[in-house]
């Protein structure tokens, strides 16, 4: 599969190896990567069409020297991306078999993420589910809708029952909450099934005679076939940004690469906040160690080299560390994140079954992660020069002024730049953080009945 590609970060020289305790300088490749292909399409991030799911919002708190205005910030794009409109033409490509045509799209299955996140696992991601159905006729007398998610093993399935359809003229919303653990769906899930079965016993799996099915919804599992190394499926794609992808697990980095690249630019911004407080305490010390760990996760503590001074300590986790948000060579191992997605996001625009709007979807955030990735190499060679500054330098004005720019695109970066013609926040980390978890969206179609009973 050809990759997207970056444009390089100039770089002072390579610097290679594991993690210490401390850093030495050398000398970084150069080179130039390309930028990712521009998009025709200017519209801010999730603005589709007129079907969106309700969800449940989520966003850490930011701690930062503006954390209350920040805070509000996020909390007024929260609750505005969860009213974004996702749009499903009748054009919609490729449909599993059994399902009727495109045209006849009755509704949509979404994930949602609770939020109730840690480091060491992929739960509280895509761990709830939403089903939007409209122009469905009322169950046969005595009977009910089941609506079910099911594993991608099409002959020993398991089931997992979201519960009772309850139709209101015609139309039918159920929100699934999850289970205790918080399970990510998405990692094992990938197919959605409506059943049509006694209204006064509850399944325990779906009805055997597959004359009750009704409703069927898949992930497409087929293999690109111009992806010749990996072979990687639609559902695949999916997978490695919202639920496990193999590089990051190797590094014991689990939940995929969307939950990192918005852990890690929120840390940036904290942490650029943070400096700016220090200033404020006159505290030059606190500064310089500000500058290192945001240098740590953008460059990742492999790729450092002679960013930060000779000696520096290592004042992140190595083992969050060693992924950067940015790409400086095109063959790097492990890629920073920036760069990563992009390759998913091209995996999901040639990958067989994936919709318009899939591919509309994925293309809008490519251009996304093009401006945030311009505001992360601006605030690498800020901080670069900030690190470098003596105490005294950083007591200076000049300081001040370029320490506030780099808080600035810090917070631009993360939250995304206010657009005082619409009045809208767009292009951050937060929008495209959502934007991907709408990538994972189940277009429902009406089984017909002589193919749900092959």
């Amino acid at each position: 599969m050809k990759p997207f590609h970056f444009e390089q970060p100039a770089r002072s020289g390579p610097a290679t190896g594991n993690s210490n305790t401390s850093y030495s300088s050398g000398s970084k490749s150069s080179g130039g990567l390309q930028p990712l292909t521009p998009l025709s399409t200017t519209r801010p991030l999730g603005q589709f069409g007129n079907s969106a799911p309700r969800r449940r919002p989520w966003l850490p708190t930011i701690i930062v020297a503006m954390a209350l205005v920040i805070s509000l910030v996020v909390l007024l794009i929260s609750g505005g991306l969860n009213l974004l409109p996702f749009a499903h033409s009748s054009g919609s490509s490729s449909q599993p078999a059994g399902a009727g045509p495109t045209s006849n799209i009755i509704g949509h299955v979404f994930f949602l993420s609770s939020g109730q996140v840690n480091v060491s696992t992929s739960q509280g991601i895509a761990d709830q589910v939403q089903v939007d159905l409209s122009k469905v006729p009322p169950p046969a007398p005595g009977k009910a809708y089941y609506a079910w998610l099911q594993s991608d093993n099409t002959v020993e399935s398991q089931s997992i029952l979201l519960g009772k359809l309850s139709l209101s003229q015609g139309t039918a919303h159920l929100f699934y909450k999850g289970d205790p653990q918080h399970t990510n769906l998405l990692a094992i899930a990938s197919r959605f099934l409506v059943t049509e079965e006694d209204a006064s016993t509850t399944p325990t799996v779906p009805s055997l005679d597959r004359s009750t099915w009704r409703y069927l919804a898949v992930i497409p599992n087929t293999p690109d076939p111009r992806d010749s190394e990996h072979h990687y499926s639609l559902l695949d794609h999916l997978r490695h940004l919202l639920a496990l992808d193999p590089t990051l697990q190797k590094l014991g980095l689990p939940g995929g690469l969307d939950i990192w690249l918005f852990r890690n630019g929120q840390k940036i911004l904290e942490w650029a906040g943070a400096a700016r407080d220090d200033w404020n305490h006159g505290s030059p010390d606190l500064m310089h160690r500000q500058f290192i760990r945001i240098l740590d996760y953008l460059d990742g503590i492999e790729f450092l080299g002679t960013d930060v001074p000779p000696g520096s300590p290592v004042l992140v986790d190595p083992h969050i560390g060693r992924v950067g948000l940015l790409q400086f060579d095109a063959n790097q191992q492990p890629p920073g994140y920036l760069h990563h997605i992009g390759i998913h996001l091209e995996g999901v625009v040639q990958s067989p079954g994936s919709t318009r709007e899939q591919e509309a979807l994925a293309q809008q955030i490519n251009q996304a992660l093009n401006k945030v990735q311009t505001l992360y190499q601006q605030i690498r060679q800020e901080a670069i020069q900030l690190v470098h500054m003596s105490n005294s330098q950083l007591r200076q004005p000049q300081a001040l002024a370029l320490l506030d720019t780099l808080v600035k695109q810090a917070q631009d970066a993360f939250v995304g730049q206010f657009d005082p013609q619409t009045g809208e926040l767009q292009d951050g980390v937060t929008q495209i953080h959502y934007a991907i978890e709408r990538l994972a969206t189940l277009d429902v179609t009406p089984l017909n009945a002589s193919s749900a009973a092959q």
